[in-house]
């Protein structure tokens, strides 16, 4: 690990954390806001891997850093907690079906 990697991580993440923040504040409830921020980020982080040619570095600042700042598992957990049992349920359930298919999609498509 290198300084250069630290401080790739770190911006990533404050950008990605600062963006996180604004699309949370703009959405009309908090559990739609997480829901779309962990799917974008998947969505970048999947588009990233799969469909990019990239240094580790790019992959630190994007991935790690920035696609790591944007998503938050906290709100995810905590947004199922505060549910009534099947409702946190079904939440989660949505999060991760949607996730693996985004994900599903971006590694066939980086396949053909």
């Amino acid at each position: 690990m290198t300084l250069l990697q630290i401080l790739l991580v770190a911006v990533g993440g404050v950008f990605g954390s600062l963006l996180r923040w604004q699309v949370i504040e703009t959405l009309p409830t908090l559990s739609l806001g997480v829901f779309v921020v962990n799917q974008l980020g998947v969505l970048a982080a999947g588009y990233v891997a799969y469909r990019m040619k990239t240094t580790i570095n790019q992959r630190l600042f994007w991935i790690t850093g920035f696609a790591g700042g944007f998503t938050t598992m906290s709100s995810l957990a905590f947004i199922i907690h505060e549910s009534n049992p099947l409702s946190g349920l079904l939440y989660a359930a949505a999060s991760l079906a949607v996730s693996l298919l985004i994900l599903n999609i971006l590694k066939d498509k980086a396949k053909s």
